[in-house]
């Protein structure tokens, strides 16, 4: 049974109104469900949002780290709460398993989570991922969870990544500029001069543009972990769409594919 990771970043879970979008929510939860049911695959999300989620019932616009700690310490439960009550309308568990990028300086750590990941994955329990903001700062700073999802990844045996943004993918030059930017449907490789070239996108909801997403890429390309970064936000474009029919996205694949 394959086994992918679906990265949910903060723009692809808030609305314009930097509330947590629950349509969103409950839309892309009921295409992972379906790629469960329909298709038999086991899914790992790695999801961003806890801050948002947390800033708006403390009605604060959370500046220092601090702040924004206890925002997510908040808004991870509410978070999870609409999580377990979307899934469990598609009989569908879930569980929930808090990470700190260091972890990888740790086998003893490293080797925990993945008998966690595997047990949860053999029982057909959704994982849901998350970095433990409240002891840690760096995806707080840069990232949302790009590179989090980059090192998941590499802990149990994966055959696809997605990462979803508020585009379809990466194009040619950046397409808020440019009406005739061309999206690039499949990428050989990811060059670290690609990268250097890629402006990060930020806003007030999130951090981890398409650089961050290109950095996470790379790193998983050189395990020969197949890519696509693909619009998350497309009503009329479901996630069967991106990974089961490949009809959207940027497709990053190892040299043997």
């Amino acid at each position: 049974m394959k086994t992918i990771i679906i990265k949910i970043g903060t723009k692809i879970l808030t609305n314009d109104a930097k509330q947590l979008d629950l349509n969103n929510l409950r839309r892309l939860i009921s295409d992972i469900s379906a790629l469960i049911h329909n298709h038999h695959l086991n899914c790992i999300i790695v999801s961003s949002g806890a801050i948002v989620s947390g800033s708006e019932t403390l009605l604060i616009s959370p500046k220092t780290m601090p702040e924004k700690q206890a925002a997510a310490s908040v808004g991870q439960l509410l978070l999870l709460k609409e999580y377990h009550h979307f899934f469990s309308q598609q009989g569908i568990a879930i569980g929930q398993i808090l990470l700190t990028k260091d972890i990888t300086d740790n086998h003893e750590k490293c080797q925990n989570v993945t008998n966690t990941l595997e047990t949860l994955l053999a029982k057909r329990i959704v994982p849901i991922i998350n970095e433990n903001d409240s002891v840690a700062t760096d995806e707080i700073q840069f990232g949302d969870n790009d590179i989090l999802t980059s090192i998941v990844a590499q802990l149990t045996p994966i055959d696809l990544v997605v990462f979803l943004t508020d585009t379809h993918g990466v194009y040619d030059k950046d397409p808020i500029k440019h009406k005739d930017a061309s999206l690039i449907s499949h990428l050989p490789a990811i060059s670290n001069d690609l990268i250097d070239q890629t402006l990060d996108a930020y806003d007030v909801k999130g951090k981890g543009g398409m650089k961050s997403k290109l950095i996470a890429a790379k790193a998983c390309h050189d395990k020969d972990i197949p890519v696509v970064i693909a619009h998350g936000r497309h009503a009329s474009l479901s996630l069967e769409d991106i990974i089961i029919n490949k009809k959207s996205g940027t497709w990053i694949h190892p040299v043997q594919d």
